[in-house]
């Protein structure tokens, strides 16, 4: 819903422009104000509510008083709750790339073991100390990257 369109840069604008011509009376120019004032606070409250969506959440008394003993000196709760809404959000989004990462990591050393597992089963002939001692080596290196994260 977008807001109505609004023309006029102050109250005295609106005035004139309803009045002119017009030689109104107190009665007409109070309820000509009162009109502009709501109609100026539900075009702000429209805009107001394009740019930021609230949320409506209730809470039980135990919890409300938890949060109570949490806040800051002179802090709203609608503040706590935000700055800790924005923090986990913040890390949490930190935290999902480094594990994007450790995966990949994984990933990559399981493909190691896997593909040269198959090329020896391809081969179909005797393993060799060589061979087998590269495949430790590359075991290894899973086990590593898996203690590394895990």
């Amino acid at each position: 819903m977008l807001p109505e369109p609004w023309t006029y840069n102050n109250l005295h604008d609106y005035l004139d422009d309803l009045f002119n011509g017009k030689n109104p009376g107190d009665e007409e120019i109070i309820q000509a104000k009162k009109t502009y004032w709501r109609s100026y606070n539900k075009r702000l409250k429209q805009i107001q509510r394009q740019k930021n969506k609230e949320v409506t959440m209730s809470l039980s008394k135990e919890v409300l008083e938890l949060l109570h003993r949490k806040l800051a000196p002179k802090q709203s709760i609608s503040d706590y709750i935000k700055f800790l809404l924005e923090s986990h959000l913040i890390s949490n989004e930190n935290t999902n790339a480094n594990q994007k990462q450790e995966l990949l990591q994984i990933e990559q050393q399981l493909f190691i073991v896997i593909d040269y597992l198959e090329s020896l089963l391809y081969q179909r002939k005797l393993i060799d100390r060589q061979q087998m001692l590269q495949l430790e080596k590359h075991i290894q290196n899973l086990q590593f990257v898996l203690e590394q994260n895990f």
